[in-house]
């Protein structure tokens, strides 16, 4: 998956980390950037999720968190980056 495009790299994307975005109808933030351009997300709200051990029985609750891939396969800011609204404050972001 290509790590850049015309107008973004993935450095040019640390801008949004801390930013506050909705994605599948709930308020997250922007936690990390992962090597592979990927966005990881934390949900905001009360909503949390079991983690499993590495046997797999489940011992604590940890926040419900998202991983969206930032490009596409042609470049081009993935469909999910587009829905959250991201698109928009990138260009936001780069134009100050």
């Amino acid at each position: 998956m290509p790590k850049t495009n015309n107008t973004f790299t993935c450095e040019s994307l640390l801008t949004l980390l801390g930013q506050q975005v909705i994605y599948q109808s709930q308020k997250c933030e922007i936690i990390e950037l992962l090597d592979g351009c990927e966005l990881v997300l934390q949900v905001l709200e009360d909503e949390t999720s079991i983690q499993a051990t590495q046997y797999g029985e489940g011992h604590r609750n940890v926040p419900t968190t998202y991983i969206l891939p930032v490009f596409d396969g042609e470049g081009n800011l993935h469909a999910d980056i587009m829905g959250t609204g991201l698109g928009n404050l990138l260009l936001t972001n780069l134009k100050s």
